[in-house]
């Protein structure tokens, strides 16, 4: 469907949806999901929360998912604002795998809210079935272009990357609670299938080391074998994996990665709990990557992977209270709310190690300051700093951001809400 035509039901869609969560919205009452006790939210009510978050996945919603590249396909479009999708992506980039765990997440965690939920994640499903990474049918490749096919060897665009596969997963879980499987698709065996292939592709041995990619183990890339990405630590699924599998190593793997991070804190960042984009010198020695490692000057730095991080150990002390997560943030919080004297607005988009900004960074930049609000609920200690980084994640428009601002903002948002979900 093309033109004015397709124009007409994408605004048809928009103002159903729209309509629809703010009705559902206006009459919730439901209460946060219950996280670890000692966590805290932002000083407002639970129906206001929930009508912020609402609103602004309405926004998200229309923005970027789209049913495209076949019948039944669902995608997150981070083109869909019109502005380019970085990453090392190739330039006609309508997606990444990293986006499609995204939607996912998002779409079956907004289905107390969302009428359309199951119908775009099964669609979701669809479209992962039809990008397999070519190491395993079980992972997703990394990059799809505007033709709807995979990107290209420059791109290595049929390789996996490790974080949009571990969320797939995590996604398939909680379909198969809310959704069980005897619809359209059985969910837990999905994710069966791709926690099996992230096991044997994105897991190397010995040491647990959680690699970036399928592509990172062997051959021309294995100097990467030794490398993990700090984005990736999401020990709050680990810990669901391990629960659902009755699987060890997704345990062993949770306490190595909590082993890299004191390692690292202790003899890189003991004043500021920042972690690098990229740590190498795995197992032993986990040590910031050198610049121009993989992406850039500042893989060795907090910057646009590790941005990520507070988020992914904020939902595993909110999720199983797990004191490790509050040991490793707590310095991270402070550090954060006195570099930026209580302005969320000031942090900027990358820092040595030491806390120093880089010459060339920016700030205000939405996938830093939105999660940084997930790691400020581990702790009362942090309830202005959280009720202040929540006023700057509600001020930010969809228009002031990309593809990547926006979902994790949306991320964010679902988290700090009470709206997270456990399989």
């Amino acid at each position: 469907m093309t033109g004015a035509r397709w124009i007409a039901q994408t605004v048809r869609t928009a103002l159903k949806t729209a309509m629809a969560l703010c009705l559902i919205a206006s009459a919730s009452s439901a209460a946060p999901s219950p996280y670890a006790s000692g966590s805290i939210a932002p000083t407002a009510d639970q129906a206001t929360l929930d009508r912020a978050l609402t609103a602004f996945y309405g926004q998200w919603k229309s923005t970027y998912l789209r049913e495209d590249c076949g019948d039944g396909r669902v995608l997150v479009r981070t083109d869909g604002d019109g502005k380019p999708t970085h990453g090392g992506s190739a330039k006609a980039t309508i997606t990444v795998s990293e986006a499609h765990g995204y939607g996912m997440l998002a779409t079956v965690m907004m289905a107390d809210f969302d009428p359309d939920a199951h119908h775009l994640f099964n669609g979701m499903v669809r479209f992962f079935h039809d990008h397999p990474a070519k190491s395993d049918p079980g992972l997703m490749a990394w990059n799809q272009v505007e033709d709807c096919t995979d990107g290209g060897e420059d791109v290595g665009g049929s390789n996996s990357a490790t974080d949009g596969d571990l969320d797939i997963a995590y996604a398939l879980l909680l379909a198969e609670r809310r959704w069980g499987n005897g619809g359209s698709f059985d969910y837990g065996a999905e994710a069966r299938r791709v926690l099996t292939a992230i096991l044997a592709h994105e897991v190397n041995q010995p040491g647990n080391i959680l690699l970036i990619g399928d592509w990172a183990k062997s051959g021309d890339d294995a100097t990467y074998a030794a490398t993990t990405r700090s984005s990736d630590f999401m020990q709050s699924h680990f810990a669901a994996f391990a629960e659902r599998t009755g699987d060890q190593r997704w345990l062993d793997l949770r306490d190595a990665i909590y082993g890299v991070i004191t390692t690292v804190g202790q003899k890189y960042s003991p004043g500021t709990g920042l972690m690098p984009d990229f740590i190498g010198g795995l197992p032993d020695k986990p040590k910031p990557a050198p610049a121009g490692f993989l992406e850039g000057d500042h893989d060795g730095a907090y910057s646009w992977n590790a941005a990520r991080y507070p988020w992914r150990v904020g939902l595993d002390f909110l999720l199983t209270g797990d004191e490790r997560a509050l040991k490793a943030l707590r310095p991270l919080n402070t550090w954060a709310r006195e570099a930026t004297k209580g302005k969320p607005e000031r942090f900027a988009d990358t820092y040595r190690l030491n806390g120093k900004p880089v010459p060339d960074a920016g700030h205000d930049q939405m996938a830093f300051v939105s999660m940084l609000a997930v790691s400020a609920m581990i702790d009362a200690d942090n309830q202005d700093w959280l009720d202040a980084l929540w006023a700057s994640i509600e001020k930010k428009t969809v228009a002031e951001e990309d593809y990547f601002g926006n979902t994790l903002k949306l991320m964010a948002m679902i988290a700090v809400t009470g709206h997270w979900a456990k399989p």
